[in-house]
């Protein structure tokens, strides 16, 4: 499978990833996705492309927007990934407060060992 290179630099996020990941509606698509369960919380980076020039090169899997109760929750663009030897889920939240190439991280595990760090992501496109 081909695969696209993303470069990036960890940055602070708003500290809400843990509660969309954690909440039922996502984090059942995401561990399906995953194949374990994801780490409550997310690894956001500052790449080299935008998610919209991204998704035109490499097709995401989208989560649709959905309303649960008195919520309504934003779609969310998924493609799957590698960084480094670990499997991840990098995501763009349609929702998202962050600049247009600010994308996320999701694993199985905290991604703290690369906090502060040049980050390159490795996407599967098929």
């Amino acid at each position: 499978m081909p695969r696209l290179k993303i470069v990036g630099q960890h940055v602070k996020g708003y500290g809400v990833g843990k509660h969309y990941v954690g909440h039922p509606y996502y984090n059942n698509i995401l561990q399906q996705l995953l194949g374990c369960k994801p780490y409550p919380g997310t690894f956001n980076m500052k790449a080299d492309i935008d998610w919209r020039e991204l998704a035109a090169k490499c097709e995401p899997y989208v989560i649709p927007g959905t309303r649960v109760g008195d919520t309504e929750l934003g779609g969310v663009y998924v493609w799957r990934a590698w960084l480094g030897k670990i499997r991840v889920l990098l995501i763009r939240p349609l929702k998202s407060k962050h600049e247009p190439n600010v994308l996320e991280l999701v694993a199985c595990k905290k991604l703290e060992d690369y906090a502060g760090e040049h980050v390159v992501v490795e996407v599967e496109c098929d």
